[in-house]
């Protein structure tokens, strides 16, 4: 028979029933270390009933016998539950009053836990899923922006670089000159332009400095190396 378990509480289910020389469980034939191990596996067990009861030449499966095994296999285990709370009681009784004091301590903190559950979503419903709808949108709009701003800038340089051609041009049709000022001291046509010229010249070049995204765009590298002219027609 089971032998009386310490009063620190009962052995582990892998452990009992106990035996002993002269009087042996009335259960010992129940294996407890498969019921209780991790990698038990009820399909495992069921087949290893039917096969010990049935051959691959039978061609029927009786399976009263393997529901009996186990059915008896729970009734025993049922008498020896009865019988280890039935001695056992004043060590199972304190066991009882801390579950049940964790079950409310359980309670408590799965109260909270949903009050806790319940603001995450709303948070996720108010917040997270519209940034998350709003994210690709910013995404978009950003590079929307980034490449208005870098036409606007093109088109701004395209209008120095007509502007300084221009200049270019005027120049150009000028007739030479044998002074570079009017007899009455004011600056000729000639040295007007070059000073325009000069200032378009270095708008151009402060421009390329203020957005070097510039010259990334191939007509800028044309017009830099001198492949496209922007007054030509």
């Amino acid at each position: 028979m089971t032998s009386q378990p310490a009063a620190s509480g009962l052995p582990p289910p892998t452990s009992f029933p106990q035996t002993s020389d002269n009087h042996p469980a009335e259960d010992e034939y129940i294996d407890y270390a498969l019921f209780t191990s991790p990698d038990f596996s009820p399909i495992a067990f069921c087949n290893s009933l039917v096969l010990a009861t049935t051959t691959a030449a039978d061609t029927e499966i009786d399976l009263a016998p393997a529901e009996q095994r186990v059915m008896f296999d729970l009734e025993e285990v049922e008498k020896l539950l009865h019988k280890e709370t039935t001695q056992n009681h004043a060590t199972l009784l304190p066991h009882a009053a801390k579950i049940n004091q964790v079950s409310n301590i359980l309670a408590t903190t799965q109260s909270s836990l949903s009050s806790v559950t319940a603001s995450f979503q709303r948070l996720e419903n108010e917040v997270l899923k519209p940034y998350n709808v709003a994210l690709p949108i910013y995404s978009a709009l950003t590079k929307l922006h980034a490449t208005a701003n870098l036409l606007r800038a093109v088109t701004w340089f395209l209008y120095l670089v007509r502007q300084f051609q221009g200049i270019q041009t005027q120049l150009a049709q000028l007739k030479p000159a044998s002074s570079t000022t009017a007899p009455e001291g004011r600056p000729n046509d000639a040295a007007r332009l070059s000073v325009r010229a000069a200032k378009s010249f270095a708008e151009i070049s402060r421009h390329l400095g203020n957005f070097p995204r510039l010259r990334s765009v191939r007509v800028v590298t044309d017009i830099e190396n001198g492949v496209v002219n922007v007054n030509r027609k």
